[in-house]
């Protein structure tokens, strides 16, 4: 046995001692560089790619089977010349034992020096996608590939990958597209990793610039995680990432940004599920919170998690990622802005449910956000307290001098030049209203804006399609409420409006003092109106204005309009006398004024004009020409019983002007409306001579009333045809 087993060891021995002289001559006399052809022939038969080879090939067989290269070239067959990439060292070696026990044990994969450069055509077509095996060659790989997967699961036991780690250093990359003119680059990048091992966590390290040059933008990437992967399972796991990006350039105005993320990521393919854990957001001084997560990713994904915003500074957040902060009338607005909400979505969309925003003070609650991406669709339905949106407006311009600025009088201007002829200049941005997509509704307790307070408020808006609807625009203001329906279509030519609005209840004379206007009437103001107009200047719609309106005031007066005291040189002149001091107030008290009105092509017209004054009426008919701004008004007052003695002798009233319409008539411009009535003079002489000739013939019936007795009434009648004719 003794010299069996002598035997034995011997044989062995020599075995052991054959095979490591075996090795010994292949790696000292076989030189894989004189083989450098028939690798590169290979190279464009099996992957369609020119590969050069610059340097010698270095390798080694055991116990490492490694191979180290220089000068890599690698460019598309159909265009050698143009090299995708380039490698100025690699590296790698693979233990060959392991490999026996089905076991792939790498040292150190190593590049250095790497340079991509992607071309993307003007046909959409990348430099890259020629490269690759043919079909015939690809189909065979996918059979090989199979086969061995399905020996491998009869097995019953997977390849064991393990790297001992990754370095990628001195990379950089360029990626140009033809089409939009547009490159991308990616410089002094460098890649690291702890010992890649399937199922066991290991470091990662990034850095690396980015550039653009459309708009001009430079990204400096700094990553730290801790990542793990299990092949079998396809699930992927990023912890404790920490991203730090350094950006500059164009979109910025020239500032330099900084922001970070950080969290945990997780990629399940086989639960179809994607999540972003304890997510921590900071940009500049905006501090965010939450998590999201992805399901679905193989179908129609939907998106749901949580985002809290700690209160922040708007305004220097603006600022510090170099976009324009507005001016504002108040100059704290926007210091203040926080938001907590749920988030949901999918591939395309992303709304802000459950949404609390804190602006300023004012809580606005509901849910706000971009239904799809493509078509920027805005959805919104929001509600909250007070705001005061005159906060955010743009300032008010200071007048040019100390002085302040003109009053309108009260009853309106008294001068008689033209005004200011309508402005032909564009007021709707078509393009943008165009392109709009929109379905939002705003509700608030109470709104300040240009300087009044609504409350209630309510707004929604709808716009699609080239169609901008205002579907609701209520509140209270001046005492009653308004109601405002609109619609603007772009897709017609020339672009159509339509308004319909309704006042209730509104004290008139706070609307023209709010607004500076002058003052002509005062009383509770009803006011309907439907009207609709074409074009895009106020030149154009005051020219094609058309529709219908009816107003009603109560309890009111027509301000620096004396009517009594036109009525007064009425009868005066009647009279035939001179007056001695004005009759009535100033202004015309009354307890009812209202009318209705045709729209044709921006001319006014009114035919039923009424006012019930102290002891009179008043008719009205006219017109109101918009585009000229005149106005021609034809007034009758009509005196109702009020037959009091008058203090004016020239004034006096008789039972004979009672039911008379005695004629105003009102002409001029609209912004001195109420100060252009006058006494029709050439109506009140025909009034005068219609009383003469009445006067003349009760006369006369009374003398033969006194002469003929019974006889008289035949006789009266027919002096009364005689006047008649």
């Amino acid at each position: 046995m003794k010299s069996f087993a002598k035997v034995l060891g011997l044989v062995v021995f020599g075995v052991v001692l054959l095979a490591a002289g075996v090795l010994f001559f292949l790696t000292r006399m076989f030189d894989p560089n004189d083989y450098k052809d028939e690798i590169q022939q290979a190279a464009r038969e099996q992957a369609n790619i020119e590969l050069t080879l610059g340097g010698d090939i270095g390798w080694s067989l055991f116990p490492w089977l490694g191979i180290e290269l220089e000068d890599v070239g690698v460019a598309a067959l159909d265009a050698p010349d143009d090299a995708l990439a380039q490698i100025g060292n690699l590296g790698l070696g693979v233990e060959v034992l392991p490999l026996l026990r089905r076991q792939l044990r790498m040292s150190d994969v190593i590049l250095d020096n790497v340079s991509l450069n992607l071309v993307r055509n003007a046909e959409g077509r990348g430099n890259w996608e020629s490269i690759g095996a043919d079909q015939e060659t690809e189909a065979a790989a996918e059979e090989e590939i199979a086969q061995a997967e399905e020996e491998s699961a009869d097995e019953g036991r997977d390849f064991e990958v393990a790297i001992e780690s990754v370095r990628i250093t001195n990379a950089r990359g360029r990626y140009k597209d033809l089409a939009s003119g547009q490159i991308l680059q990616l410089e002094d990048a460098n890649l690291t990793t702890g010992a890649l091992i399937e199922g066991e966590p290991f470091d990662v390290n990034f850095l690396g610039l980015l550039t653009a040059e459309q708009p001009a933008l430079r990204v400096r990437i700094d990553l730290k995680t801790l990542a793990q992967f299990d092949f079998e399972l396809e699930r992927y796991q990023l912890d404790a990432v920490d991203l730090k990006v350094d950006a500059s350039g164009e979109p910025f105005s020239g500032r330099a940004l900084a922001m970070q993320l950080q969290g945990d990521a997780l990629l399940d393919l086989g639960a179809n599920i994607a999540e972003f854990n304890q997510m921590r957001l900071s940009v500049a001084d905006l501090r965010a919170t939450g998590q999201v997560r992805a399901s679905e990713l193989k179908g129609d994904m939907r998106l749901d998690g949580r985002l809290d915003v700690a209160d922040f500074d708007a305004r220097a957040l603006l600022a510090a990622i170099g976009q324009e902060v507005p001016e504002t009338a108040r100059t704290g607005a926007l210091e203040s802005v926080a938001l907590s909400s749920v988030i949901s979505g999918s591939a395309t969309s992303l709304m802000l449910e459950e949404l609390k925003l804190l602006v300023d003070g004012t809580e606005l609650t509901g849910s706000l956000g971009i239904a799809d991406f493509e078509r920027q669709a805005l959805r919104f339905d929001l509600s909250g307290g007070a705001l005061n949106l005159d906060d955010y407006l743009p300032p008010a311009e200071e007048p040019a001098t100390a002085e302040a600025a003109p009053q309108a009088p009260s009853g309106g201007s008294r001068s008689d030049t033209a005004p200011e002829a309508w402005s032909d200049e564009e007021v709707l941005p078509l393009q943008a209203l165009a392109g709009l997509d929109v379905d939002g509704k705003l509700a608030l307790d109470e709104v300040q804006l240009t300087g009044q307070t609504i409350n209630p408020f309510i707004a929604a808006v709808v716009a699609r399609d080239g169609k901008i609807q205002i579907k609701q625009f209520d509140g209270g203001v001046f005492g009653g409420r308004f109601s405002v329906t609109a619609e603007i279509d772009t897709t017609s030519t020339p672009v159509s409006l339509s308004v319909a609005k309704q006042l209730t209840g509104m004290d008139s004379l706070a609307i023209q003092q709010a607004y500076d206007m002058g003052e002509q009437m005062r009383g509770k103001l009803d006011f309907n109106l439907d009207v609709s107009a074409s074009g895009n200047s106020i030149k154009r719609w005051m020219d094609t204005l058309n529709g219908s309106a009816r107003f009603n005031v109560l309890e009111g007066a027509l301000i620096g309009v004396n009517l009594e005291q036109q009525m007064c040189e009425a009868i005066a002149l009647v009279n035939r006398k001179t007056l001695s001091e004005s009759r009535g107030a100033e202004d015309t008290p009354f307890s009812a004024l209202g009318g209705s009105f045709r729209i044709v092509d921006g001319k006014v017209r009114n035919d039923d004009l009424l006012a019930a004054l102290p002891g009179l009426a008043v008719k009205g008919t006219g017109e109101v020409d918009l585009p000229q701004q005149r106005m021609d008004y034809r007034l009758g007052l009509l005196i109702q019983g009020d037959s009091a003695a008058m203090p004016d002798p020239a004034c006096a009233v008789n039972e004979r002007y009672v039911d008379v319409e005695w004629p105003v008539r009102c002409q001029g411009f609209l912004h001195n409306a109420a100060s252009s009535c006058n006494v029709d003079r050439d109506g009140v002489q025909r009034i005068a001579g219609q009383l003469l000739g009445n006067e003349a013939q009760r006369k006369v019936e009374e003398k033969l009333e006194e002469k003929l007795g019974d006889k008289a009434p035949a006789v009266r009648d027919a002096i009364r045809s005689l006047f008649d004719r």
